[in-house]
């Protein structure tokens, strides 16, 4: 059965911004009490990951170009959170494991905190609506890539080269 197409003030979609807004503010400011900003947070845990490369765009949870992860990586190396040279990997200091440690126990509390107000069943549950939600946008993206690649040949060559789905989410 298909739905029919919700107003864009919607309640639910209204209320699922403004949750995100509220959490990312409450992310940004958890995080600035170590001197840290969302995107170099995602930076750090990618390169803790060894999921950072450098000179190549990362594609996490908000996509940042090579101009920007270098100048990340810069101010993050200036402030004694990682090392890195030409030839050597970004990696994280070791004089900074202990501020990285209590970074991630304030990310974890602020997740807590998040989430406290709801019951086991309610987290499992908004778990797996917000899954489906995210699995349709995904399609939907697909669909509209597909559909715009069709449309010019310039476009499909550029289509051909971009991976579907390249736009991956990573969380907190």
């Amino acid at each position: 059965m298909q739905s029919k197409p919700l107003e864009p003030n919607e309640p639910v979609v209204l209320a699922l911004v403004d949750a995100v807004t509220a959490w990312q503010g409450a992310l940004e400011q958890t995080l600035s009490v170590s001197g840290l900003s969302y995107a170099k947070w995602l930076l750090l845990r990618a390169i803790r990951q060894n999921a950072f490369v450098r000179h190549q765009p990362f594609l996490g949870a908000m996509p940042i170009d090579v101009a920007y992860s270098e100048r990340l990586l810069s101010e993050l190396a200036q402030d004694g959170w990682v090392e890195y040279s030409d030839t050597v990997a970004p990696r994280i200091a070791e004089a900074a494991s202990t501020r990285l440690e209590r970074a991630w126990q304030a990310v974890k509390a602020l997740h807590s905190v998040s989430v406290a107000p709801f019951s086991s069943q309610e987290r499992v549950a908004l778990g797996s609506l917000l899954q489906r939600m995210q699995l349709t946008l995904s399609d939907h993206s697909a669909r509209r890539s597909r559909s715009e690649c069709a449309a010019s040949a310039e476009a499909a060559a550029a289509c051909r080269t971009t991976p579907a789905g390249s736009n991956h989410r990573a969380h907190a």
